[in-house]
């Protein structure tokens, strides 16, 4: 009788920037070999081609599942699932046969600051502008569905009237994968669209009627491990070794990238960089009904029915590195970082809001804009690297002072991202910026690790995700640490003369609101 072949599970990593497929075993561990990784890129206005994602996607598993073929423990395992993560928020509007309409709208939208602008004056005229963020978990802001939805019925309400269902990214894939017109949501991936009520775990009806949005059109939401079972015909025979897999929902990239590195309860923070920033923690709840109070400038999506994951996120992270480089011009990047790494902390002289595309977390500014304060003829290349390297770290601990109410008193933080694994020097910078030691988290796999550990849990009916490899510790610098504290009061106050007195989240804050 042959030996019983060992399971795996195949985790698709759906990127703003790259998709990645990878076959890992029920430890956390990557099988060496199978990762399949295939090209993806946002328009400029921030919106994507539901096409090329499908392509994309198609092709990373394509190339994941040739690699196994080929290896030599092809036969000594089986596929058990397929897990997913995609980049939040992904979003599209399909006709009655499934197919897209609407382009992806995304995060990174660039096109509906007036109309989130819009929506908050309507809700803060009637009282309702607090609540709502608290039931949703997310300020009214472009990087949403509400506005989008709101632009699009501006601008485009033929379009709009031609929507039969809407969808995730991963969901449109899903239902393509399975032979369906459509597929149902995760509560996970429905709490980054902003249209989802954390306190009764269904969409949010107010906003429903605001935007007039048939209840019809939103598709079915489940926890992430309801999925389904068996591809269709034509899929099946394309990728045999997934015939039999349970298919999962997809989670959002933030729960997937936490869970992944480690951070499964307040005990570390975890911190990402890569294309865009972020810093989150996952808050378990021992009332499977309660939702943690939020407070200003985070936001607040579901893992499961008894987690949440709150935290901020920057629009732009890895993006403003490689714009950096782009308008540089330098010959060497690698003696560029060398000598921006060799100056001492915040020695530069400049302040940098680094604000690409706008301002997500802590104060949701839709105008704001990028700002280099400070230049004079002694300014060199590797100053302006190291400022906005730095610039960055100071607007994510702006964003951890607002989580100290979820995190244990020095939490670690487990970074990962792929600019923070290329970058030592930014680590290091995150340490003495946030006072708090910062494990990297090794290689750069930790968001489709966390959706196949959250899969194997879900298997197996037991929380264990293992803490990732991490052999690298930064440890703060304590004088770094103060001088970052006077760069980060210095950055505020350049907020508060260009951007505007308070954020747009708390400007909105009723006073005594708890």
């Amino acid at each position: 009788m042959p030996p019983a072949r060992r399971p795996v599970i195949a985790a698709l990593d759906l990127g703003s920037s790259s998709v990645r497929c990878l076959l890992f075993q029920e430890d956390g561990t990557p099988l060496p070999g199978t990762e399949g990784r295939s090209p993806f890129s946002l328009a400029p206005d921030g919106t994507g081609s539901p096409q090329e994602l499908v392509a994309s996607v198609e092709t990373a598993v394509n190339h994941c599942l040739e690699q196994l073929r080929a290896s030599p423990f092809r036969d000594q395992i089986h596929v058990q699932a397929l897990a997913w993560a995609s980049f939040a928020m992904c979003w599209l509007g399909v006709d009655a046969q499934g197919t897209p309409v609407t382009p992806l709208l995304t995060y990174a939208d660039t096109r509906s600051g007036q109309d989130a602008q819009a929506l908050r004056q309507e809700l803060a005229q009637e009282g309702r502008l607090a609540s709502t963020y608290q039931r949703t978990g997310v300020p009214v802001h472009n990087a949403y569905a509400p506005a989008q939805l709101r632009h699009l019925r501006r601008t485009q309400p033929e379009l709009l009237a031609r929507v039969a269902r809407w969808q995730t990214g991963a969901a449109h894939l899903l239902a393509r994968w399975t032979g369906r017109p459509f597929a149902p949501v995760s509560t996970s991936e429905a709490g980054w669209t902003g249209l989802f009520d954390g306190l009764t775990g269904t969409w949010h009806t107010p906003w429903l009627e605001r935007l007039a949005i048939p209840a019809e059109t939103l598709p079915p939401l489940r926890e992430f491990h309801q999925g389904l079972q068996g591809l269709a015909p034509d899929h099946a025979a394309r990728w045999p070794e997934l015939a039999q897999a349970r298919l999962f929902l997809a989670v959002g990239d933030g729960v997937a990238a936490s869970v992944g590195s480690g951070c499964t309860d307040p005990s570390r923070l975890a911190l990402t960089i890569g294309t865009s920033a972020a810093a989150r923690v996952v808050v378990p709840t021992s009332d499977p009904g309660a939702v943690p109070p939020l407070p200003p400038g985070l936001w607040r999506y579901p893992v499961d029915g008894s987690r949440w994951l709150v935290g901020g996120a920057l629009t732009d992270g890895g993006s403003l590195y490689r714009w950096l480089g782009r308008v540089l011009q330098t010959p060497s990047e690698g003696e560029l970082l060398a000598a921006a790494a060799a100056l001492p902390p915040d020695s530069h002289g400049l302040t940098v809001l680094p604000f690409l595309r706008g301002e997500r977390s802590p104060g949701w500014a839709t105008h704001a804009t990028m700002t280099l304060h400070g230049l004079t003829d002694e300014t060199e290349p590797a100053h302006i690297l190291r400022a906005g390297l730095e610039a960055v770290a100071l607007r994510l601990r702006a964003v951890v002072e607002r989580l100290s109410p979820f995190l244990a008193p020095q939490a670690p933080g487990m970074a990962s991202g792929g600019a923070l694994a290329a970058l030592p020097l930014w680590r290091q910078i995150l340490a003495d910026v946030l006072g708090r030691a910062v494990h990297h988290v090794e290689g750069d796999v930790a968001t489709a690790r966390g959706a196949a550990l959250l899969a194997v849990e879900a298997l197996n009916g037991r929380r264990a995700a293992l803490p990732p490899p991490s052999r690298t510790v930064h440890v703060p610098d304590p004088q770094a640490h103060r001088r970052y504290t006077q760069a980060l009061a210095r950055q505020e106050a350049l907020y508060t003369r260009i951007v505007g007195p308070a954020s747009t989240v708390e400007r909105s804050w009723p006073a005594g609101w708890e």
